[in-house]
Parts: structure tokens; C-alpha cells; sequence
């Protein structure tokens, strides 16, 4: 195995998506490139493809939104808690073992080869990264995004919504998908900004940031005001025409498919190739340089406002320019 040739300054891989404009906002349009991309991010095999999946098979299938949900009550609200956590520890999980655990590829398509923080650093609760992420996650990010799931369900059941059938608007119904991945790519560039504003950057936001170089379950290590803030994206059902497996789709993209996003790798890689496609480099340049790309590829404001980083060297002068006179005012 070896790993492929997009390298940068200070990385051991960086991949070449970086450095192309995403098709949504080239002018002139070009509507090809869009259903390239598309067909590439959702119909092949990648991280939200596989979500897309799942989350079909929880809205038709495993736990369907039915109109007892107008009634809140424990035994099912239990089981929403733990199909998550099954759900977060089987992915997660699973990412830290192949990725961390049993070294399953190594430093192929790895961006940063430092290792994880181990034991004995007092930065971190429980003097480990790995710990200090999963007591984050488990006890306080999966609960919170179940509340907001419970809440969503409730609204639905209780006719509070405008529902969006296949039946009766099929282009919408399919279009919503990617809308949804821009639609939460403008929030999280929004709340994350916000987050980077005194106070929140000293008093919430440092929970997070302690990890420099980040892993599967670096994602969901935040502070407890965040969790509410990061899913609070789920009140947009509140006002758009959407069916429920839109707003589990939206629901998992960011509870699973956000720690994908911080694996540490593009792509899982086995038997001299790319199996599942899991990006996230824009984000660890976020992790390493903190005051660029707050949101995500998807929708481009850190282009527009000047705070985008694609890793190569003219790019990270400019942003550690930029963080310096921030830092002398």
C-alpha cells in the first residue's frame, strides 16, 4: 500500500478535492458536474450514501414515525436513545478500532501522522483523548441529539409540520437530500462563528479544541451549551415541507457522519483501495489553525469572507497572518 501523491506542507496526505471549486456555486453553471458530484456522494459507496441508507430504514422500517409519537412517553423515547447509541458506538466505535486500535491502514490517507494524545495527558478528563471524547459523547451528545430527535417526532405526530410525500412531489422529495447537506453546512458555519465570539470561544468552545489532532470520537466531544446549538439545525423541519426520513438523514449526517468527517483519514482504505470515501481534511485545517474554516465545503462563506484554507503553504501563511493581528488587537 502507499499513500497517493496530493501532499502539502506539514502533512502527510492531503486530497485533491481541496483544491476544486465545488460544483454548486460555478457560474456559469454546470449542471453535469453537479450530478457527478452528487452521484459520487450519494449513490456510490461514502459515508453519506451509507447514512442515506439508514436512515431509510429507520423512517420506513425500524422505527417508523407514527402518530402515537404525539404521546411522549418512556418506553419509546428509550428506544430512540438506544438505537443512537448502538448506532454511535458501532460507528465510532468502529472508525477509532480500525483506524487507532488495530492500525488497519496505517498512515495511508492519513492527513496528520502525530498520534492520538494517550495516557497520563492532564489536558484531558481521565488523563486520555480517547476517554475524555467518548464520556463527551456518550453522556451528554447522543442524549441531547436524541432530545431533539424525540421533539422532531413529536411535532410530526402531532401535525405541527408540512409534510412532504414521494407520491405528490417527487423532485422535492429527492432534491431535499443535498438542500439539506447546504442548509446544515450554512448553520454550522453560523453557530460555529458564534462559538469563535468571546465568551463562548474561552468558556465553551476549548472542550472541543483539545483536540489538536482529532480522531472518530474527537467530533462529539464538546461542551454541553454546544450540543444544543449544533442540533438545534433539526428546527428547520419546523418549517419546511419535508417527509421524516429528511430529518433522520439530517439527524445522522451530523451524529455519524460528523465523526467520520474527524477520522484523521480521507477515505478507508483496504485491499490497495479506497472502499469508503470519509473526507474531512477541511475541517482538521479548522483543528490545527482554529481561525479558518468554520463551516464546510459545501457551502462556500469561509471563500467569500476570506477565511478559507485548502492546506497548501501561500494559504497557511495568509491564515497565521491573519490570527496574529487578531491576536494583537
Amino acid at each position: 500500500m502507499s499513500t497517493p501523491h496530493f501532499k502539502s506542507e506539514g502533512w502527510n496526505h492531503t486530497p485533491k478535492f481541496l483544491l476544486t471549486k465545488m460544483p454548486y456555486w460555478c457560474w456559469p453553471p454546470q449542471p453535469w458536474s453537479i450530478i457527478r458530484w452528487l452521484f459520487k456522494n450519494f449513490l456510490q459507496v461514502s459515508d453519506r450514501a451509507l447514512f442515506l441508507m439508514y436512515s431509510f430504514s429507520i423512517a420506513f422500517w425500524l422505527m417508523p414515525f407514527v402518530p402515537t409519537g404525539a404521546v411522549l412517553r418512556w418506553d419509546w423515547a428509550a428506544l430512540v436513545l438506544l438505537r443512537n447509541m448502538i448506532a454511535v458506538f458501532l460507528v465510532v466505535g468502529g472508525l477509532h478500532i480500525w483506524f487507532y486500535g488495530i492500525d488497519g491502514q496505517g498512515k495511508v490517507l492519513r492527513f496528520d501522522t502525530r498520534p492520538i494524545t494517550g495516557s497520563k495527558n492532564t489536558l484531558f478528563l481521565f488523563k486520555c483523548q480517547t476517554w475524555y471524547n467518548m464520556f463527551h459523547t456518550l453522556v451528554f451528545g447522543v442524549p441531547v441529539a436524541t432530545v431533539f430527535e424525540i421533539a422532531v417526532r413529536w411535532v410530526y405526530a402531532s401535525g405541527f409540520t408540512v409534510p412532504a410525500k414521494f407520491a405528490e412531489s417527487p423532485v422535492w422529495f429527492i432534491l431535499l437530500f443535498p438542500v439539506l447537506a447546504i442548509i446544515q453546512a450554512l448553520h454550522f458555519h453560523l453557530i460555529h462563528c458564534l462559538l469563535h465570539r468571546p465568551p463562548l470561544y474561552r468558556h465553551v468552545h476549548p472542550v472541543h479544541y483539545r483536540n489538536v489532532n482529532v480522531g472518530p470520537w474527537s467530533c462529539l466531544s464538546m461542551h454541553p451549551f454546544e450540543y444544543f446549538l449544533y442540533f438545534s439545525s433539526l428546527s428547520i423541519f419546523l418549517f419546511l415541507p419535508a417527509h421524516p426520513v429528511h430529518m433522520i438523514f439530517l439527524l445522522h449526517w451530523q451524529l455519524l457522519g460528523a465523526p467520520t468527517g474527524h477520522s484523521g483519514y480521507e477515505a478507508v482504505f483496504a485491499k490497495n483501495k479506497a472502499r469508503i470515501l470519509i473526507g474531512g481534511f477541511f475541517h482538521q485545517l479548522h483543528h490545527r489553525y482554529y481561525e479558518c474554516n468554520y463551516g464546510s465545503p459545501e457551502f462556500p462563506l469561509d471563500k467569500w469572507f476570506g477565511t478559507y484554507n485548502d492546506g497548501i503553504e501561500k494559504m497557511t501563511m495568509k491564515i497565521r497572518e491573519r490570527k496574529r493581528r487578531m491576536h494583537a488587537k
